[in-house]
């Protein structure tokens, strides 16, 4: 679904704010994604480490921080570890500082990353949040995501709110998941890089 039409003519103007001006001809898919982040509301970011797929991830959301203040947003931050989500926060964090942004964006700017299992409240063999209880988020950021199982991500997907943006990170040549279904890499098999 598309979500509902955030103002063109407010988030045109702040996206040169996070994603400056490009001068060579090659295309910016970073701003690439962010447009899309802001067109609909599922997002997938897939490259090799390196290609700033974190950065652009943070930029995203100080850009949805900034279009929609004075209203806050709900940001769920996730990975399928906790190592990963240790290491999701600590990028988030030092992107936040980075950003050449308003101390309001700074101040909303969600720096706190879980595992899934504990974002999903699992308990007792059983996720409290699902598709009759959905998780209260608005964005909901998942990284590392080509280690996430089918089981997991169909948990995850059922549990993220119908209006809610759903933004995911991943390398899909890498990293697959343990238990079955390499979901992220099934998604972008037989693409090419660009925009889908």
């Amino acid at each position: 679904q598309k979500p509902p039409p955030l103002p063109l003519e407010k988030w045109s103007v702040r996206l040169p704010h996070y994603f400056h001006e490009n001068r060579s001809d090659e295309t910016d898919w970073q701003k690439v994604a962010a447009i899309i982040a802001m067109l609909r509301r599922l997002c997938i970011i897939s490259g090799p480490p390196g290609t700033g797929k974190t950065t652009t991830a943070a930029k995203i959301i100080a850009l949805l921080i900034d279009v929609h203040a004075p209203h806050s947003l709900r940001f769920a931050i996730c990975a399928p570890t906790g190592k990963a989500a240790a290491r999701l926060g600590e990028a988030l964090s030092a992107a936040a500082a980075s950003l050449d942004s308003m101390s309001a964006v700074r101040s909303r700017f969600p720096t706190e990353a879980s595992t899934i299992h504990r974002l999903l409240g699992y308990r007792n063999r059983r996720f409290i949040f699902n598709a009759t209880n959905p998780l209260p988020a608005d964005v909901v950021v998942v990284d590392e995501a080509s280690m996430i199982d089918l089981a997991l991500m169909a948990h995850l997907i059922a549990a993220v709110p119908p209006e809610a943006r759903l933004i995911i990170l991943g390398d899909h040549h890498q990293l697959s998941s343990v238990e079955a279904g390499a979901v992220l890499g099934d998604i972008c098999q037989g693409t090419t890089p660009g925009l889908h």
